[in-house]
């Protein structure tokens, strides 16, 4: 049963006997290709009756007809040939902590550098973020325009309207309208929002909802993937589920949990999720807080309410929204970056602190890390009077594979160049980015993804060569800065 801290305010303690016995009496069933075939008869034969499907997965959600049959029905499943594993279905909960330490500013978006990579990207429309919880209350006022159509797996409707008020403060931290004169900034301003409902009022759902919400979104097209819920026990579908998802190019960001363990909740335990932890304004990891993480964000964050206002949200389903918030800028800057270079820049802008593998999350550094040919705008420099030289950027874009290929550059004063190339794939062997004056190497650089290059030059020709050893051809952008007339 999925346990994630005791959130008195809104009752989220302990589940009612009927959903609890609800919940135990149905099983997950994964099948082989070939068991598929034959399941109607082997559950026609246990006295189970199914109520659901994740075909994507190839799982039935099944219950027993029969009181004290689930167990016995479970020995028997995973006897049969053609059954991967069967387990019963179990319990998530919105992870939610005392509302007792609560700030009235935005400090978070501060501590991350939000600010500076809102000055690159505040986001894209194209890129869509799921929020697996307990809906997003539509009439929200700074959430109104940002929401894409969602799923009720709750309820089995197209319906994901928020009853609880988690959903809705999770989506607020990822993407509130922002820079509209009212209520609160988002981390991703355009970026849009995926309601998928897989928790009920009082915080609580299945892990078969879960797993289906994790699969739909993948298939509606969702880039992020929040999950600010989990469970203190494995779970093989919601596994199964998360890696689909992966393997789809979906990045799963999840809570590590609030109960001051070092042991992370599920789905934040399981590989290729992206595990969070909650960190306070001098970068510790809160006491509720579960360590051993791979990143840390800040935990406290003000943001959206259920019924139109606003709250400061305090817990580790906060500090999992932050991550999917930047997660969902970098794309922005790279929409075609992967879920592994996602959750690499991540983990490479993060500053280190104790009590988390990697560090807490900069959205600058990450932003920057993904997308490094796109710069601030730099202040006109100030002439002189004697024609101080200026700054000339240039672009270029292609691809790069057996032949070379070579850009000239014309440096019209002395000072530095700087050279930033961009793949947007990871190359097979690295790729090499050499600058030339006639027959002389100035500098050389090499790398697989991102290169940046940085000479000393002065008034004359330049060639920046650019080669692939490996022949396979792959799409690069170089932006080249370096002094002009």
């Amino acid at each position: 049963m999925f346990g994630l801290g005791c959130a008195l305010a809104l009752g989220l303690c302990g589940l009612g006997s009927a959903h609890r016995g609800a919940s135990t009496s149905r099983i997950l069933v994964g099948y082989t290709p070939n068991g598929l075939s034959g399941a109607g008869l082997l559950e026609q034969r246990l006295g189970l009756v199914r109520v659901g499907t994740i075909p994507q997965l190839d799982v039935r959600v099944l219950t027993a007809d029969v009181a004290g049959g689930a167990q016995a029905a479970l020995e028997a499943l995973r006897a049969g040939p053609g059954v991967r594993y069967a387990e019963l279905d179990g319990v998530v909960h919105a992870l939610q902590v005392p509302n007792d330490e609560l700030w009235p500013t935005q400090w978070s978006p501060v501590k991350t550098e939000a600010p500076t990579a809102w000055d690159l990207t505040t986001g894209s429309q194209e890129v869509v973020v799921a929020i697996l919880d307990t809906g997003i209350d539509p009439a929200q006022r700074d959430l109104r325009g940002k929401l894409v159509p969602g799923y009720d797996y709750v309820n089995g409707d197209p319906d994901p309207s928020d009853d609880n008020g988690h959903g809705t403060a999770v989506a607020g931290i990822v993407g509130a309208d922002s820079n509209n004169g009212i209520g609160v900034a988002g981390y991703c301003w355009r970026c849009r929002l995926m309601p998928v409902k897989v928790l009920d009022a009082t915080g609580s759902g299945s892990t078969s909802t879960l797993a289906q919400g994790i699969v739909w979104a993948t298939d509606h097209g969702a880039r992020v993937i929040n999950t600010s819920l989990g469970s203190s026990t494995d779970d093989a579908t919601v596994a199964l589920a998360a890696h689909y998802a992966r393997q789809h190019g979906v990045l799963v960001v999840a809570a590590a949990g609030n109960s001051s363990s070092s042991v992370l909740e599920y789905p934040a335990a399981l590989p290729g999720v992206v595990s969070v932890s909650a960190s306070d304004r001098d970068d510790r990891l809160y006491g509720f807080s579960n360590s051993g993480s791979a990143l840390a964000a800040p935990g406290d964050n003000s943001t959206t309410s259920w019924g139109g206002g606003y709250e400061s949200f305090l817990g580790t389903s906060s500090a999992a929204a932050v991550v999917s918030g930047i997660a969902a800028l970098g794309i922005s800057a790279d929409p075609e970056a992967r879920p592994d270079e996602v959750e690499d820049a991540l983990k490479a802008g993060a500053i280190a602190m104790p009590g988390v593998a990697f560090g807490r999350v900069n959205a600058y550094r990450t932003v920057h890390a993904l997308a490094p040919w796109l710069a601030a705008p730099a202040p006109r420099p100030v002439s002189s009077g004697r024609g101080a030289p200026t700054t000339t950027t240039r672009v270029f874009s292609g691809k790069v594979g057996q032949r070379m290929r070579s850009f000239r550059i014309v440096v019209r004063a002395s000072g530095i160049l700087r050279a930033t190339l961009q793949l947007t794939r990871r190359a097979e062997r690295p790729v090499e980015l050499r600058l030339r004056r006639s027959a002389r190497s100035v500098a050389f650089v090499q790398g697989r993804k991102s290169l940046r290059l940085r000479a000393r030059v002065r008034r004359g020709t330049y060639r920046l060569v650019l080669t692939s050893p490996s022949g396979a051809p792959v799409r690069f952008k170089l932006t080249v800065a370096y002094p002009g007339a």
